[in-house]
């Protein structure tokens, strides 16, 4: 739409009026009952509600990303993780397999490195080449997988540093709410970020059914999501689920003929459930939820 928001102003008699600017250099201003600033990370309508908010966080993660035409790896849906929460692989497929049997693959490569400095790169997100991040997965190299020839037919490779912002107490100022990125930016560790956005915008309108088109359907929002999805951001900021992956290279340094004998299949089935409570991912209590908004037929 070619527009952002700049500010709002809460009306004394209930609503709020928005400035918005235009790529062209105009503005123009517009009123509602309830403005919900889903304007991400950059969030203008967050940093009007905590003007002195801490700067964008970067723990020292760097990622890189980008898609590759393969084979998909074990099942036409399995999540490949390698490696440690410093230094790993995610691979997984994004699209059904083809007349060929291939896939297109995503594949996240992730490095750590020293932040003491902040980041250094001007912007958030540029493309590179491979030669300068692809040696760092060198040693990559399986009887069922080569991640070096990966990363060298792959079409794409884009660099971003894994960032997120420190959570803050309310995501409501009276008739005005965040949602997404604009309340609660995480690292993608247990791809929790769009996922939750959505689920952010389902309770949005599970509130405005319960309690119409106002500012306590809002309270009611952040009264559900603020406090858990908070604890989900600064969790993400460790190991989250590659967690698991930490364990096997504290136990045998990676290195094992059978896994059974690292870490047993109960422990691992424990781990991850533990983890999928608090994201919100359980399965047996998501399959049991009622839905969030109720249809009337």
């Amino acid at each position: 739409m070619d527009a952002r928001v700049d500010g709002y102003v809460k009306h004394p008699s209930g609503g709020v009026r928005v400035s918005v600017s235009k790529g062209d250099g105009s503005k123009f201003q517009m009123s509602g009952s309830l403005l919900v600033g889903a304007d991400g990370i950059h969030s203008a309508v967050r940093a009007q509600m905590y003007p002195n908010q801490a700067p964008i966080h970067w723990g020292g993660a760097i990622m890189w990303r980008g898609t590759v035409k393969a084979k998909p790896l074990r099942t036409e849906s399995s999540f490949i993780g390698l490696g440690t929460d410093k230094h790993r692989m995610v691979i997984y497929p994004i699209s059904a397999p083809d007349e060929n049997g291939l896939s297109l693959i995503n594949w996240i490569a992730e490095v750590t490195v020293d932040s003491s400095e902040g980041w250094q790169q001007e912007g958030w997100f540029r493309e590179v080449q491979l030669k300068e991040f692809a040696h760092h997965f060198d040693d990559f190299v399986y009887d069922w997988l080569n991640v070096p020839e990966m990363l060298q037919a792959a079409d794409c490779a884009y660099e971003n540093p894994m960032i997120d912002r420190d959570p803050v107490t309310s995501w409501v100022d009276g008739p005005v709410a965040l949602m997404g990125d604009a309340a609660h930016a995480m690292y993608p560790t247990g791809s929790n970020g769009a996922s939750q956005s959505i689920i952010d915008a389902r309770i949005i309108g599970a509130k405005l059914l319960e309690h119409g088109i106002g500012s306590e359907a809002l309270v009611a929002y952040n009264a559900e999501l603020c406090e858990p999805v908070s604890q989900l951001v600064l969790r993400n900021r460790g190991a989250g689920p590659f967690g698991l992956l930490n364990l096997v290279a504290e136990r045998c340094g990676g290195i094992f003929d059978d896994i059974d004998e690292v870490i047993s299949p109960s422990e691992r089935r424990d781990f991850m459930a533990k983890y999928k409570q608090a994201a919100g991912f359980a399965k047996d209590s998501l399959n049991s939820a009622p839905s969030t908004i109720q249809h009337k037929y």
